[in-house]
């Protein structure tokens, strides 16, 4: 129970520097603002701005994955996007365990061959989802944690799908704040992305229609 309550003070919490930052994040002048005031600190508010939205993203991440590249450069601003997605995640993940495991998992068998997928693909289904934008990280992050996903595997299945994606949040992100001096960069990453994450939804969409259709065996005894 004190895990349970933990994490229920961890969720209202959240919620509230959510409602209290949002209105920070509506412009990245706004936003650089912010961060910047705390000085060296900027880097850690910064980290749980990122960590707090990933819980509840109100905001795309994208405008903050593009603002953090304004405020810390492509490397900087990658890395600290990638880092506090991580962690966002990784609370997203242990909240889900903590409050609604023991209620979800003996639902999971109902499910039939989709329980099946969650239990015995999950590190795969949870690497594609990452590069699937129409996802909602955050659906991810706590359906995983309702399976019976080992943390470091879905942490690694993680941490390799975002790294395309962060990758090209941070170009789409830059250059949206920055549209008038990259308007063509920014259709270009828009075109990149279109092509490259579309082919990974057209796998999903076709392997989950194997899943539930699979064609029939021939017998070779007849």
């Amino acid at each position: 129970m004190s895990k349970k309550y933990a994490s229920l003070l961890t969720l209202v919490i959240s919620l509230t520097f959510v409602i209290l930052l949002y209105p920070k994040l509506q412009h990245p002048d706004a936003f650089q603002a912010f961060v910047s005031q705390w000085g060296w600190i900027g880097i850690f508010v910064d980290l749980l701005i990122i960590m707090l939205f990933a819980l509840f993203p109100v905001i795309p991440f994208v405008l903050i994955a593009g603002v953090n590249t304004l405020l810390y450069g492509w490397v900087g601003g990658f890395l600290l996007s990638l880092v506090g997605s991580l962690l966002g995640a990784a609370v997203g993940f242990w909240l889900a365990r903590t409050l609604g495991q023991p209620w979800a998992q003996p639902k999971m068998g109902k499910l039939g061959k989709w329980g099946k997928l969650i239990e015995g693909n999950s590190f795969t289904i949870i690497l594609i989802s990452r590069l699937i934008p129409i996802l909602p990280s955050a659906a991810v992050n706590y359906a995983a944690g309702l399976s019976l996903m080992t943390f470091p595997r879905f942490l690694l299945a993680t941490f390799i799908g975002k790294i395309p994606m962060i990758l090209w949040e941070s170009w789409v992100g830059h250059d949206f704040w920055r549209l008038t001096d990259h308007p063509g960069r920014l259709l270009l990453a828009l075109a990149i992305g279109v092509l490259v994450f579309g082919l990974t939804g057209l796998y999903w969409y076709l392997s989950m229609k194997r899943l539930n259709n699979p064609e029939p065996r021939s017998d070779i005894n007849k």
